[in-house]
């Protein structure tokens, strides 16, 4: 007797979503770069580090089946990547940490966070610089349970959790590139840019189109012209290569309507 399947709560593959075709064509000709996104810390409760918000380097993938996964295209838009969770494992991606203000991981790692700024001396030590890289690090892997989200410039609540995120965030050297941003500097969109270049001139998540499971366009209109487009890609691929990536296209149409 076959061995039952049953429904996943979770994927194969990771998924990458971008507003635009070029967008994509961009991540298969220069792989994925990471870029600044700002997150909040609304997790940490009713403390002095609430509603503190910082710009990290991050490239940003979801965790859902494609049955699952229409709403989040909606609000991350029509084109996508579909990533080997196996090429994941060996990137170093981690599934990040969902918090409410009110939970004990919440409460602990606020006290860590205070601990820490009270008893930084200040001074340019290695056990400083240490301590520090571990907690950002550990707040780079952090987001609240719900909060706001900004779409098209208007603003409403949306559960998080529910996306499944996990992030690649590079091992920053800090003599090269920003460690983070505040949110002044982020919200300057010409210095918001030069960061991310320059991140761009450092950082790159690279994969191979073996490690692709799925290329998501919008709709069936664009297959020949999106196929084309990646025959053209100058950093090359051969006609074998171009063919293996062509079977792996699905449009968001199907998704929406056949899954």
């Amino acid at each position: 007797m076959a061995n039952k399947i049953s429904e996943n709560l979770s994927s194969n593959t990771l998924y990458h979503f971008t507003p635009t075709l070029d967008n994509l064509l961009g991540i298969l000709t220069n792989n994925f770069q990471p870029k600044y996104c700002l997150e909040t810390t609304d997790y940490l409760g009713d403390t002095i580090l609430n509603h503190f918000e910082l710009a990290y380097p991050m490239v940003c993938f979801c965790d859902i089946p494609l049955s699952k996964i229409k709403k989040h295209i909606g609000d991350y838009g029509d084109y996508g990547i579909g990533m080997d969770k196996n090429w994941g494992y060996q990137n170093k991606l981690s599934p990040i940490l969902y918090a409410t203000p009110e939970s004990r991981t919440s409460g602990n790692l606020a006290k860590v966070i205070k601990w820490y700024l009270e008893n930084n001396s200040g001074e340019e030590s290695d056990k400083n610089r240490k301590l520090n890289s571990i907690i950002s690090d550990f707040m780079m892997f952090a987001k609240p349970y719900e909060g706001k989200f900004t779409k098209q410039g208007k603003e409403h609540k949306k559960r998080f959790y529910d996306e499944r995120e996990w992030r690649w965030i590079p091992e920053i050297d800090h003599q090269q590139v920003y460690f983070h941003l505040d949110k002044d500097h982020y919200e300057d969109r010409e210095f918001r840019n030069r960061a991310n270049n320059l991140l761009a001139e450092h950082y790159r998540l690279h994969f191979t189109p073996d490690d692709i499971k799925y290329l998501i366009i919008k709709n069936e209109r664009e297959i020949d012209s999106f196929i084309q487009r990646i025959e053209q890609i100058k950093s090359g691929f051969d006609n074998i290569t171009v063919k293996r990536l062509s079977s792996r296209i699905i449009t968001k149409e199907q998704i929406l309507y056949d899954f």
